[in-house]
């Protein structure tokens, strides 16, 4: 690694830890909805998918800072429509990741 590259570990885990939280959120999620409700289903679906994509956007940050970044901070935001207070950590955690890639040079 050259003096001019930066490293990109803190995105990686704290956008790998993020979707890990949301898996569990979209999880439970899905558990809730045995109870009754399709809607929670497909909420949690969503939840897995965004979650899902943030883990793409944690490893692409590697490569493009900017893009991974953004990709991130998606995920989050749809991770936080999907099951609002069950995935509450994996947004903040994917959301951080995404700004610190975009701020950080």
């Amino acid at each position: 690694m050259t003096a001019n590259e930066t490293s990109r570990t803190l995105e990686l885990v704290l956008g790998i830890i993020g979707a890990i939280f949301g898996l569990l959120g979209g999880v439970f999620a899905i558990m809730l909805s045995s109870f009754g409700g399709t809607e929670i289903f497909a909420l949690g679906i969503s939840a897995l998918l965004a979650s899902i994509v943030g883990i793409v956007g944690s490893v692409y940050v590697k490569n493009n800072a900017k893009t991974g970044g953004i990709i991130l901070i998606i995920s989050a935001i749809w991770l936080l429509i999907s099951i609002s207070a069950y995935g509450i950590l994996g947004f903040i955690l994917l959301g951080i990741a995404g700004l610190i890639a975009l701020i950080r040079k």
